[in-house]
C-alpha cells in the first residue's frame, strides 16, 4: 500500500504509532515517513503533531537506560538525524532538525586522561522555535535558546542566546535578531 493511499484511508497516524510503539508516550497525530530506529532502555516522549521525515535516510532515537529524549509538539526531524541520550536531550515545540543532524548528551570518552572512563552526561536543550541546519552537531551542554538558528554544518557545545543565528566550527554569531 503506497503512502498516498494510506493517507486517503486515514491510516497515516495508525502506521506512525506502530512505528513509534517503543516510545514511552506518543502524542496526537504523529507523522512518520520512512524508518525510525528506536534503541535502548531509556524513555522517549513524543509530543503532538511531530513529523519524522525519514524518506531519504532512517532517523535514530537512542535513549540509554536512565536517559530521556523529549520531543515536544510540532517538531520536524528530517532524515539521517540521530539523537542519543544518556541523561536528557530535549527538543522544544516548533523546532526543526535538518538532515543528518547529530545530537548527543555524552561524548562517550574524555578528551584528556583515561579514555576508557565514560564522562558525566550533560543535558542538551533545544528550546522552542529553534532551527538546526543539516549536518550540524549539537554536543553535551549545548543549549539553544528560543528562536535561535543554526547554519548547516555547525558544531555547538555551549549556550546560544535567543534569536541569534550561528554558524561555523566552532560556532560564531552570524546574525542577531533586531529588536523592534
Amino acid at each position: 500500500m503506497g503512502l498516498p493511499l494510506m493517507m486517503m484511508l486515514g491510516l497515516g497516524p495508525t502506521v506512525a504509532r506502530l512505528k513509534l510503539r517503543r516510545c514511552e508516550a506518543v502524542g496526537a497525530t504523529p507523522t512518520v515517513w520512512g524508518r525510525v530506529w528506536i534503541h535502548g532502555g531509556g524513555e522517549i516522549q513524543i509530543g503532538d503533531r511531530v513529523v519524522f521525515d525519514a524518506r531519504m535516510a532512517p532517523i535514530e532515537l537512542h535513549a540509554q537506560r536512565g536517559g530521556r529524549i523529549v520531543i515536544e509538539d510540532d517538531v520536524t526531524i528530517e532524515g539521517g538525524s540521530s539523537i542519543e541520550a544518556q541523561s536528557l536531550v530535549s527538543l522544544g515545540a516548533r523546532s526543526r532538525l535538518g538532515m543528518w543532524c547529530k545530537l548527543m548528551d555524552n561524548m562517550y570518552h574524555p578528551v584528556r586522561g583515561n579514555r576508557h572512563e565514560r564522562p558525566q552526561s550533560v543535558p542538551l536543550l533545544v528550546e522552542e522555535g529553534v532551527t538546526v541546519g543539516s549536518r550540524s552537531i549539537l554536543l553535551p551542554g549545548a543549549h539553544l535558546q528560543k528562536g535561535a538558528s543554526v547554519a548547516s554544518g555547525t558544531v555547538i557545545s555551549r549556550r546560544i542566546p535567543p534569536g541569534v543565528t550561528v554558524g561555523g566550527s566552532p560556532a560564531r554569531v552570524l546574525r542577531r535578531e533586531v529588536a523592534r
